[in-house]
């Protein structure tokens, strides 16, 4: 169904009308363990937007150098869609379940934010991104000043040397790390910015 054959309606609680409230939003999903690739590739043919979150690597062996997409975070890939497709993904069984808020029983929704920063540090940084799912503690929010990461914030989770391990985490799941020379980076007080890292 397309969004010329929608009437549109305004909604007597809201006031908004249905397209509004069928404005799409980024979930995570769990995924069979290394169907990641296959899981997104199922959904692009279904017309259903998602992302894997890979990264491009050079892998050595004695004979030849090879390049590969890694997926970054095992068993996991992010699907854009309405809550009217909630139920419909939910059929395949590719699919293992869609993370939740916790102690309920409703997706999770990610920031759009989130997504494309995490986007950006995959397709941009030098260095290998890993994903780590950790608590996160407060720590200064910085922001890239030079290099192939410039402009992207994050926050520091600790310092060796003259390195930095910069995070940019997704709600609920953790965050992806690389690590950027600390002369590269300054702290950013923007308090919106904060909130959503």
């Amino acid at each position: 169904m397309n969004d010329n054959s929608i009437n549109r309606c305004v909604s007597p609680v809201n006031g908004t009308d249905d397209r509004e409230a069928r404005s799409k939003f980024w979930i995570a999903v769990c995924t069979h363990s290394r169907s990641e690739k296959k899981t997104g590739m199922t959904l692009s043919k279904l017309g259903i937007e998602n992302y894997v979150p890979v990264q491009s690597v050079i892998k050595q062996w004695s004979d030849r150098k090879k390049k590969m997409d890694i997926v970054v975070i095992p068993n996991i890939i992010f699907v854009h869609l309405r809550d009217n497709d909630i139920n419909i993904i939910r059929q395949y069984s590719l699919i293992k379940k869609i993370i939740s808020v916790p102690g309920q029983r409703k997706p999770a929704r990610i920031p759009s934010e989130q997504i494309d920063r995490l986007k950006f540090m995959l397709e941009e940084s030098i260095s290998p991104v890993m994903f780590r799912t950790i608590n996160f503690k407060k720590h200064d929010t910085v922001k890239v000043i030079r290099g192939s990461l410039r402009g992207l914030t994050g926050t520091v989770e600790r310092i060796s040397e003259r390195k930095s391990l910069l995070i940019v985490s997704i709600d609920l799941l953790g965050g992806a790390t690389v690590e950027i020379d600390t002369a590269n980076l300054e702290v950013f007080n923007d308090a919106s910015c904060r909130a959503t890292i």
